[in-house]
């Protein structure tokens, strides 16, 4: 075969049409970058043998797949498993997906450190993530352990628990519907599912929980107390009283304020 033209896409000026002549007529062989053009030296009149066609076609593939991997970069940073996977799903071959991701890491446009660097402070400081669940979700995207461990060590104790003592805080608000032992209890299992320490958790209870007022306590255990007088409505006044009891101590409510809720309730009924 012999180059009898090339045309530029009018969608696409950085890629060219290959024109060759077979049989006296020009007939469209195949596509390719203008990198590839330029890299191969194509030339109108240039005879093409089999095994440079494959060359070229090659070449134009790994130049297409690179240029897709680049675009997919422009969103945001990407770890190098994820463009792995973006250019599997767009059925590109293994070799030609090694050869695009380590040009990549060679031009910096691919860096699994500076990646996870940036995950770490993005996620610490836009969400409600703790170093468990980041070392965890770095893990998933194929980054080194070693790596995970250096990123990791950028969040110090005082930040932890800074972040952690700002979740108490706000969260100790619902003690006006809920014992002090329940909501702690419940600040405990959402930061640990938040990925936060023990250690951390219990000292940003320890610190930043306030006293609660007596007053408080009381009608949170007055509000729940109302809600079981009427779960219990169908028993006797002994056996709806001992099983409201029963039930306020489970969610944590000290005897004493339970007993002054009690009271306050039947006087409220009388």
């Amino acid at each position: 075969m012999k180059i009898a033209k090339f045309t530029t896409q009018q969608k696409n000026k950085d890629r060219l049409n290959v024109f060759v002549e077979k049989d006296g007529k020009e007939e469209f062989a195949f596509a390719i970058d203008v990198d590839v053009f330029i890299k191969y030296g194509l030339t109108r009149g240039m005879e093409l043998e089999d095994d440079f066609v494959r060359d070229v076609l090659e070449a134009e593939e790994e130049q297409k797949a690179y240029k897709a991997a680049v675009n997919y970069l422009s969103y945001r940073m990407r770890a190098v498993s994820e463009v792995h996977d973006y250019l599997m799903k767009k059925e590109v071959s293994e070799p030609v997906i090694k050869r695009v991701t380590d040009r990549l890491i060679e031009q910096r446009y691919l860096n699994d450190a500076e990646f996870a660097k940036a995950y770490v402070q993005t996620k610490f400081n836009t969400s409600p993530s703790g170093p468990v669940k980041i070392k965890r979700e770095l893990a998933q995207f194929g980054i080194a352990q070693t790596i995970i461990e250096d990123v990791i060590a950028s969040l110090t104790h005082e930040d932890q628990l800074e972040k952690a003592g700002k979740f108490v805080k706000r969260k100790q608000m619902e003690t006006n519907r809920r014992s002090a032992t329940e909501v702690q209890q419940r600040i405990q299992q959402n930061l640990m599912q938040r990925g936060f320490t023990f250690d951390i958790i219990s000292e940003a209870i320890h610190t930043f929980w306030e006293n609660e007022d007596e007053d408080v306590e009381l009608a949170a255990c007055l509000t729940q107390a109302e809600k079981l007088n009427r779960k219990y409505s169908g028993y006797d006044a002994f056996e709806r009283k001992q099983r409201m009891k029963m039930q306020l101590r489970r969610k944590g409510f000290p005897y004493d304020v339970i007993e002054r809720a009690l009271e306050r309730l039947v006087e409220e009924q009388s």
